[in-house]
């Protein structure tokens, strides 16, 4: 009887053990299958021994045990594209901090249910996060849908929705929640491959998620740190012009991952109806029209607007 009273004991105290356990601990370094729960960020992260063993640094992988710390100059935070390129602009003006760029791991990171192979992280100046891009693929529309529907049942209705363009049905949500704010872009894409049974190769069409999470305290300086004013004259093939004859804003936008899209003014006006969510179904239900009558027209990978 005695025995009977103790083994009972012993299965309470189990009990109440495992009903106070901690959840699972984020993962202090991100590697495969690491599952980094983006949903317990608090940005306060140790960003340098995060990414200590997969960054990219001029794509190419880093390992700071392998090849050396990383400094200051080589997670500098541009914003680059061909203008910034042509015109050797410097875009932030003024320096704003440090980008973490992962290399490609099957799920280091997880949102809900959807696991992500790229994970992407602005700092200030102190290397603390401000923003975290992350990147997914998905095999169906559907579990692109189901993800929505997970994130509306938690959050509720987005803030924002638009449909941005018809080419991959490129749509934008967003949540502004007390502490953060969180953007979810969906597209699609086409894959062609060739195949030795087959002439015409294999396609393979995917869904994307991509998801960003900003600290509310620091949208605005994210935003400004996108802004750029021309000077009145700018060089060119080595001689100065001004900056009206190529059509610049004197202050422009340079968007990048990390720029919610809530910023475009064009997007929130929604002055025609040309970016009302609700299009969204009917371009999807057109490609489908499309892809079952003639195949899709492009095969690139749908770009971040």
């Amino acid at each position: 009887m005695m025995t009977h009273f103790f083994n009972c004991i012993t299965i309470v105290l189990m009990l109440q053990s495992c009903s106070q356990a901690p959840g699972r601990e984020q993962p202090s370094v991100l590697e495969k299958n690491s599952r980094f729960d983006l949903e317990k960020i608090n940005f306060q992260e140790n960003l340098p021994k995060l990414y200590s063993e997969n960054i990219l640094i001029d794509e190419i992988r880093h390992d700071s045990v392998r090849d050396g710390k990383l400094t200051d100059e080589m997670l500098r935070y541009r914003i680059s594209n061909i203008i910034t390129d042509v015109f050797k602009l410097q875009v932030p003006e003024k320096e704003f901090g440090f980008v973490f760029r992962g290399s490609t791991l099957d799920s280091v990171a997880l949102f809900q249910n959807i696991y992500f192979t790229h994970l992407s992280t602005l700092a200030d100046t102190n290397k603390k996060p401000v923003a975290f891009y992350a990147e997914a693929e998905v095999k169906t529309e559907k579990e692109q849908r189901d993800f929505l529907t997970t994130i509306k049942s938690k959050y509720g209705e987005p803030k924002h929705a638009f449909f941005i363009s018809h080419e991959y049905n490129i749509c934008s949500y967003e949540w502004v929640l007390a502490d953060r704010t969180l953007e979810v872009q969906t597209s699609y894409g086409v894959r062609f491959s060739t195949s030795y049974s087959s002439a015409d190769g294999l396609k393979e069409t995917y869904y994307r998620i991509d998801l960003l999470i900003i600290d509310n305290l620091q949208k605005e300086n994210i935003y400004k740190a996108h802004l750029f004013e021309f000077p009145d004259k700018i060089l060119y093939n080595g001689k100065y012009h001004s900056y009206k004859n190529f059509q610049f804003e004197k202050l422009s936008v340079f968007r990048d991952e990390f720029l919610l899209k809530s910023t475009n003014e064009d997007l929130v006006k929604e002055e025609h109806g040309l970016y009302d969510i609700r299009r969204a179904e009917n371009e999807q239900s057109g490609k489908r029209s499309e892809e079952d009558k003639d195949g899709p027209s492009d095969m690139s990978k749908p770009e971040n607007e």
